[in-house]
């Protein structure tokens, strides 16, 4: 294979990157996240295949040593040391359909940055970063038809929001250094309209993120009127919002009311006000090297506060990144991501070839970018946006590839082969497996609606057997949605029966392999009781109720158990608990306890 085709192939997957964002699929479980994360992997499978192939020929596309591409290298060694050493690497290596992250989604992060990072020159970045932002244009427009809070085709206003934010400044980036008006013009327009979409997502953190980069931008260029008139017109805009804040507009606008509603009377109801507490305390058990990654549900099961009861159940992420890297990888690994930014600063002051002001706007960004992740944590796209910057300014460092020695004909053809064997390899389990396993769960929901129990069992068993990847939201699927389904007269006995052995058996698995998991095992332990065998049932309930002791939703899946079984004296025991443990349930578990004296 030729040099061209090899380029063709690999220019052709990075300019089709930023239109991932646009990918929702109806036919994947967890369509807004999986979509886009499958065809992702894919096309950096490739490219990175095509690429190994081009720079063992051709030296000019190897890496070239710099700060960041030290940086990024290793970040993604710590956390994977991380993760291994961590409770569970199987799950921080494949995560899980609602995330679609783990340590595989770095690998892929690491990939695309060599690649991107080794074959782009400055013309392809501009060709690359404007095709990003007309597709972030079109993304706006889309947005600016939905009503309330926007989400585009993230599913997230959050998500929405930190693209916004990254495409605002990169447009900002390209007028200061456009000589055609119109391209100035596109991008003024575009800065205006995309921060206007930002405003619409409501998101807080974006927002004050964006107009945080927007005074740090002012002061670094203050001595420009446009730089004093811009920082005017930010203490004006901020002072006038102090200054209506209690009016009928303000409170009646769906994003300001977010801003004008804020106090610390408030904070206190929010799920930050708990988790990032809770954070510090796993932080404090594993501080070198933390749980590893998707393994913040251990840290927050067993430090969960009752207080918590009208929250989201069961928080995976600590919705501050740094607090997220603390839990998942330690302080090495909190240090290893802050380096990501260092080294990118440290490259972008000593780039002779952009001007200060040029540089200000990147240092703006990260601002924004760093100030927004205080409140939430990364998702594909976010990640995709902030590696492609990495890559941005190391490609710009003139450093020497890593290695300049040419390989001889034999040893390219061997090593094409090998390529090509691990792709096809890395496409069939990394991609197809999953792929399908989640397509079948889809299925097994229209089975269900149309009554077919022979399809729902084959359809969740081939769900829950194509990969380690999303095997846990498989049997929970199963529980909740399957489990009706065995109590059904008019479905034959049979059928029942080979469905009710699957689950059972596919249940008392995912248990065993996460025996430190509390939500796997109330699952167990709340199905073994359904399905009439609360004795076994309440074994694994009784492990839930040790791994998050403070957690309610315990004590009434025991108490259920237990009254089940004909205990009824340990089920008004465990209610007891409960009132005095938790008192805004006090009077459920009264009530409880009535029924069960009186049944």
């Amino acid at each position: 294979m030729n040099k061209d085709t090899l380029k063709w192939v690999i220019f052709g997957g990075l300019f089709t990157i930023p239109f991932i964002p646009f990918l929702v699929s109806s036919s994947l479980f967890f369509p807004f996240i999986t979509t886009k994360a499958f065809v992702w992997r894919v096309i950096v499978e490739v490219i990175f295949a095509f690429w190994l192939i081009l720079m063992l020929k051709e030296p000019e596309y190897r890496p070239k040593r710099s700060p960041i591409l030290y940086a990024v290298l290793s970040f993604i060694l710590i956390i994977g040391i991380a993760d291994l050493l961590g409770d569970s690497p199987l799950k921080s290596f494949w995560s899980n359909f609602e995330r679609m992250e783990g340590f595989i989604s770095f690998l892929h992060l690491g990939a695309f940055f060599l690649v991107v990072g080794s074959v782009f020159k400055e013309e392809h970045w501009k060709n690359w970063w404007n095709t990003s932002l007309i597709a972030s244009f079109l993304m706006a427009l889309h947005a600016l038809t939905q009503s309330g809070r926007v989400e585009g085709t993230f599913g997230n206003p959050i998500y929405l929001s930190v693209y916004m934010l990254f495409h605002v400044f990169i447009a900002l980036f390209y007028l200061m250094r456009e000589k055609e008006a119109g391209w100035r013009y596109f991008y003024g327009v575009l800065i205006v309209f995309e921060t206007f979409i930002l405003y619409r997502t409501a998101t807080r953190g974006a927002i004050l993120g964006i107009l945080g980069g927007f005074v740090i931008l002012a002061l670094l260029n203050i001595r420009k009127r446009a730089s004093q008139g811009l920082l005017l017109g930010l203490l004006l805009l901020v002072g006038g919002f102090f200054l209506v804040r209690d009016t009928n507009f303000v409170k009646t606008s769906p994003v300001l009311s977010r801003f004008s509603s804020l106090s610390f009377e408030e904070i206190k109801t929010q799920g930050r006000y708990f988790v990032w507490p809770i954070a510090m305390k796993g932080f404090k058990e594993k501080p070198i090297l933390g749980w590893g990654q998707e393994n913040f549900h251990e840290v927050f099961q067993k430090h969960y506060v009752p207080e918590m009861y009208n929250l989201e159940p069961w928080f995976d992420r600590a919705h501050n990144i740094f607090l997220d890297y603390l839990v998942v990888a330690g302080i090495v690994g909190l240090l290893a991501y802050l380096s990501l930014y260092g080294a990118l600063l440290y490259l972008l002051y000593h780039d002779e070839k952009l001007s200060y002001t040029e540089k200000s706007v990147i240092v703006s960004l990260l601002a924004a970018y760093f100030f927004h992740n205080f409140f939430v944590f990364d998702h594909l796209i976010s990640y995709v946006l902030f590696f492609s910057l990495l890559a941005f300014i190391h490609s710009r460092h003139s450093g020497v590839p890593l290695t300049e020695k040419r390989l001889t004909e034999k040893y390219l053809n061997v090593s094409a082969a090998l390529t090509s064997l691990c792709l096809v390899s890395s496409l069939y389990f990394v991609n197809w497996k999953p792929l399908t396993g989640n397509l079948a769960i889809i299925e097994a929901f229209r089975a269900l609606q149309t009554g077919n129990v022979n399809k729902v069992t084959t359809s969740f068993e081939r769900a829950y057997l194509a990969s380690p990847l999303g095997k846990q939201e498989v049997t929970e699927q199963m529980v909740i949605h399957a489990v009706p389904v065995l109590s059904a007269e008019n479905i034959p006995v049979e059928d029942r029966n080979k469905l009710f052995k699957f689950i059972r058996d596919a249940v008392l698995e995912t248990a065993s392999k996460f025996p430190n998991d509390a939500r796997t095992q109330l699952i167990t332990g709340a199905f073994l009781t359904a399905t009439a065998d609360p004795s076994e049932g309440l074994k694994y309930l009784i492990r839930a109720h040790e791994l998050s002791p403070n957690k309610q939703q315990m004590y009434w899946e025991l108490a259920n158990a237990y009254f089940v079984k004909g205990d009824k004296e340990k089920a008004i025991e465990v209610l007891t608990e409960l009132g005095k443990k938790s008192l805004p349930h006090k009077m459920q578990a009264d009530e409880y306890i009535k029924q069960i004296k009186n049944s």
